[in-house]
């Protein structure tokens, strides 16, 4: 059980995101597939899908619209004047973009990620984090190189999904309630963000990257804003376009809109996006108001997550430019797995299971790492000086058997994370084969 006491102010200040860079930790399981890396899908740009499939659009949007009405008593409808009017030929995007209640300060431009042993000419015109997004930049961020995609030429599918999978943390879900003061948040009708920092850079996402199916009584009874989460709108939201898209020979898009869907199937594959407070029994929590330290359990929490985080990027992505593709965490994401998954799975398998594993993972973490970062609660971690070298402080104090013990836990969640990676890439094959065959 969680105490609901914390369960508001701890979401406050969590991170919103979960695995850092999802194109990077996708790519040792992408890059194995031969099919997968083909240079053979036509970069389009939206504005053509959109004026060419201006009819099938709206007739997916509203069907959606209706199935979530009707399944999800938590939905937010979708104000009338946003509904996407095909007979409408002025301004598609803006209008699409107002209709799925996404950010209109992205450009949903063609690009894709520079990855881990690709080789680009000196020569090449190359964007950075800025050009993409319009949110400040951490030092993961700033490390990433894109290129833009020409309209026309070919790509391989690989990389389209690796790309927009990370598509949704470069601002898309940000400002999109109404007290987060935009223009966006005061037509989209979602209302007030129920939980997370409308203050934040990131904070805004919160409730459309993390989902807590899986509450409590006590907590769903005293808090029921909690419940208002909506991954899995986004999930079907873009796995219905992509349907559209590979449907009427839009393959690009096809994969890009599945590649969209991805990013928050793998961020409920992490337990801190299932779980207010993973490894916090009901006992625990309420012992901490009576002695009021609920500040410091928001704290640790959320430095755990923060650590978690900074180490899977650092650790995979060093994995990855030494060509260490056979090292134990790396195959933990490569191995081919026998994975069957689709939307529908996400509150009873996926989500289920990371709410059962976060006690497991909050434990080690507090174990192995110096406890400076992860059991103090004076300090913070987001944004700390030395966050690049986290390997090296954990090493420093903990020596091989805290990167042992940490490697051990995170294989066992990057494994999981391959599995739904690879169940959502054999759902996105039957769509593109049903398409090929229709």
């Amino acid at each position: 059980m969680r105490s609901i006491f914390f369960a508001v102010s701890l979401l406050a200040c969590h991170q919103a995101t979960a695995w850092s860079d999802h194109a990077s930790l996708a790519w040792p399981m992408l890059r194995t597939d031969a099919t997968l890396m083909q240079s053979r899908v036509v970069v389009e740009p939206l504005d053509a899908f959109l004026k060419a499939e201006a009819e099938g659009i709206a007739e997916v949007l509203t069907r959606l619209e209706i199935a979530m009405i009707e399944g999800d008593p938590e939905y937010p409808p979708t104000p009338a004047q946003l509904s996407f009017d095909a007979s409408n030929k002025k301004d598609f995007r803006g209008r699409f973009i107002d209709a799925l209640r996404i950010s209109p300060r992205l450009d949903y431009g063609l690009y894709r990620q520079v990855m881990a042993g690709d080789v680009i000419s000196p020569d090449s015109e190359t964007l950075g984090w800025s050009d993409l997004s319009y949110l400040p930049s951490g030092d993961s961020a700033q490390e990433r190189i894109y290129l833009p995609l020409t309209p026309g030429t070919r790509v391989s599918p690989a990389y389209i999904l690796a790309s927009a999978s990370d598509e949704p943390d470069l601002g898309m879900d940000v400002g999109l309630y109404s007290n987060n003061d935009t223009d966006v948040g005061a037509r989209y009708g979602l209302g007030e963000q129920p939980f997370g920092n409308p203050n934040l850079p990131y904070g805004s996402q919160a409730p459309l990257h993390m989902g807590f199916y899986h509450l409590d009584a006590v907590t769903e009874l005293a808090q029921p804003s909690l419940k208002r989460t909506l991954p899995l709108w986004r999930i079907k939201q873009y796995e219905e376009l992509a349907r559209l898209a590979f449907a009427s020979g839009h393959e690009y898009w096809g994969w890009r809109f599945m590649g969209w869907a991805l990013h928050y199937v793998g961020d409920l594959t992490q337990p801190y996006h299932t779980d207010p407070l993973p490894g916090v029994d009901l006992l625990s929590a309420l012992w901490s108001v009576v002695m009021g330290e609920t500040n410091d359990l928001i704290q640790l929490v959320s430095n755990r997550h923060g650590v978690l985080e900074s180490y899977q990027y650092r650790r995979v992505l060093a994995l990855m430019h030494e060509g260490a593709w056979q090292a134990p965490l790396l195959l933990a994401i490569s191995e081919p797995q026998t994975a069957c998954f689709t939307p529908e799975g996400v509150v009873s398998d996926l989500t289920a299971q990371s709410v059962a594993l976060g006690p497991g993972l909050d434990e080690v973490l507090s174990k192995r790492v110096p406890p400076l970062y992860v059991s103090d609660p004076s300090f913070e971690w987001v944004g700390y000086e030395f966050e690049a070298d986290v390997v090296a402080l954990i090493s420093a104090q903990g020596g091989d058997a805290a990167i042992q013990a940490l490697d051990n836990e995170l294989r066992g969640h990057l494994r999981r994370f391959s599995y739904y990676l690879q169940g959502w890439i054999t759902h996105t094959r039957a769509l593109e084969r049903g398409a090929d065959q229709s």
